[in-house]
């Protein structure tokens, strides 16, 4: 599917809420990705070049709280560098590249940029030298849980209430990946989004909006089993992860042997005497009668 990066807007994927959450917070995820590059161009440029991991996001948590009207919605943020979404981003996108053996090395720097528009310019200044970047920023995404107007960006916890009754919490993911050219800077070789969203079982927001100690645990883990499977998303969505082996050929049987053809035993030829078949004598019970006329004559004594 070919995009232009305006129309990389991905559609988000909710998972409906269960009891069973509250033992298995993490059973069960959704993903939806959409991406705008050519996996076999890409693929034989970056073919034993160098590239570098970089992100802008990872230490600050977008929050918003959804009310009954846009007049009681929130939004805010919360600086958690300690739940280390940062690094695991960087890092398990570079294990997933090397993994690859596409690359003559992969390496990750840090910038200080948080906005997409300003690692750009950032890159600019870059002492790192590398032939690629791959860069990994928030994306927007719609609200495909409750359907109200305010969607989803980057990593965060949404939650939603009504007259503050019946509260319920989200944690989501939406990101974007740019494969660029740092040397021809705004060479874009290829860019993907992919967009999860999982309800938590607990609250995890106090109006403010802002974290709720007590019950964010659980948005931590969920964000935690997104982020490896966006990254895994988006990688492959470029064609740089790791290539499937290929197809061993089906074992091509050995030709059956021969069966061996079963001659039956010929019957046992019967011997001739002047040229008539010599037949079994007929017993029955009486005795075998001598032959006569001329049998006499050749030899044979006479009956007495």
């Amino acid at each position: 599917m070919h995009l232009t990066r305006r129309q990389l807007l991905g559609h988000s994927a909710a998972l409906p809420f269960s009891p069973l959450l509250r033992l298995m917070p993490l059973a069960g995820l959704g993903l939806a990705a959409c991406s705008s590059v050519e996996t076999t161009s890409v693929q034989v440029r970056l073919l034993g070049k160098s590239i570098t991991v970089i992100s802008t996001i990872g230490t600050t948590l977008r929050l918003s709280w959804r009310g009954t009207t846009v007049f009681n919605n929130e939004l805010g943020e919360a600086f958690v560098p300690d739940w280390g979404f940062k690094e695991q981003l960087e890092t398990r996108t570079v294990e997933l590249l090397r993994a690859s053996g596409r690359f003559s090395s992969v390496q990750r720097a840090t910038i200080t940029s948080t906005r997409r528009e300003e690692a750009l310019k950032e890159l600019k200044e870059l002492k790192t030298p590398t032939d690629h970047v791959l860069l990994i920023s928030g994306a927007p995404s719609g609200d495909t849980i409750w359907a109200t107007k305010e969607g989803f960006y980057g990593l965060g916890i949404a939650q939603r209430s009504i007259v503050r009754l019946g509260t319920e919490s989200v944690a989501h993911a939406s990101l974007r990946v740019d494969l660029l050219v740092p040397s021809t800077f705004g060479a874009v070789l290829g860019e993907a989004t992919v967009n999860t969203a999982q309800r938590v079982p607990a609250p995890a927001l106090l109006t403010g909006p802002r974290l709720n100690d007590d019950h964010a645990a659980a948005a931590r883990e969920s964000l935690k089993v997104q982020v490896d499977a966006a990254v895994q998303s988006l990688v492959n969505q470029l064609g740089l992860g790791k290539a499937a082996p290929a197809a061993a050929p089906a074992p091509v049987a050995p030709p059956a042997a021969p069966k061996p053809v079963t001659v039956p035993p010929a019957a046992p030829e019967r011997p001739w005497v002047n040229g008539s078949p010599v037949t079994s004598p007929n017993v029955e019970g009486r005795g075998i009668p001598a032959p006569s006329g001329a049998g006499a004559a050749d030899g044979w004594p006479a009956a007495r």
